[in-house]
């Protein structure tokens, strides 16, 4: 991931609780939810989970406090300085918080964990957080008409857009994944799994928000997605009549692997683009 190249290293205020890392971060988030933020006294915490056997103590020994049922949190036994926290619900994992690191500013996160817990006077950035079956989906059904509305008149048949509901967004962030920008949305991906690859749909930002670089983000997250998922390829389709969004996925690293036909046409009228998890893109 950006910036935490291996090995590196963390320590606790006093010093005496060291560790050392040999492999990249699995991932790196924010994190909202009321345990962190009380186990800290801050408006919200920052990890970064690494896979064991890839890290290891280096100094003296944290001490341990069961922190809740399943979670447990590692802590310097002379200044107190939270270390880790493991969870059961991430077999395999420690996770390390980001301002403990000797060199802190290499940390990027990039997606924020149990953002409806957020405080609302801490700041929600442009960093994406992943919606909720239970979310109020009003915010995000506006991004999207405003963000495809160019489409109407252009492309045939019309976008199933025009049928999407709230209850059919609570079903995708239950069955897949929804991600989010901005506690009022301004750019949002639905993410669902399929053999051998992780689908990209709904791909939008508002277009006051537009140049700031959300879409590359929300694109990057699905590839550590897919890499947390096993999957090689990321995938998505657009219109044969959007010829700029066509340009836009090019520019992004997809390269065109097929072009089909909706139910009842003789044409072309999708094409399907792909992207390699793990290599290097533009």
């Amino acid at each position: 991931m950006p910036g935490m190249t291996p090995p590196f290293t963390g320590r606790c205020l006093c010093g005496s609780v060291r560790y050392r890392c040999t492999a990249g971060p699995l991932w790196q988030a924010h994190c909202h939810c009321e345990s962190c933020r009380r186990a800290t006294s801050s408006g919200m915490t920052s990890f970064f989970g690494m896979a064991d056997g890839a890290w290891e103590w280096t100094g003296a020994m944290p001490r341990r406090y069961a922190s809740s049922p399943g979670g447990a949190r590692w802590f310097c036994g002379t200044c107190g300085a939270q270390m880790a926290f493991r969870s059961a619900a991430a077999p395999g994992e420690m996770h390390f918080y980001a301002a403990s690191l000797d060199q802190p500013e290499a940390f990027a996160p990039t997606e924020q964990d149990f953002f409806a817990e957020r405080l609302t006077w801490v700041p929600g950035g442009d960093t994406p957080w992943r919606a909720g079956p239970e979310t109020d989906w009003t915010g995000t059904l506006a991004l999207l008409h405003g963000a495809f509305a160019f489409m109407e008149g252009r492309i045939d048949p019309p976008s199933s857009l025009q049928r999407l509901s709230a209850a059919e967004i609570s079903v995708l962030a239950r069955e897949g994944e929804v991600w989010l920008i901005g506690a009022a949305p301004v750019a949002c991906v639905f993410l669902t799994p399929k053999p051998g690859a992780l689908y990209l749909g709904k791909l939008a930002v508002d277009a006051a928000a537009r140049g700031r670089g959300l879409a590359r983000r929300l694109v990057d997250l699905a590839e550590t997605r897919a890499r947390a998922r096993g999957l090689p390829l990321l995938e998505l389709q657009t219109r044969v009549e959007l010829v700029e969004n066509q340009a836009t996925f090019r520019a992004l690293g997809f390269v065109e692997t097929a072009r089909t036909a909706h139910p009842g046409y003789g044409r072309a009228t999708s094409v399907t683009f792909q992207r390699v998890v793990g290599e290097d893109h533009p």
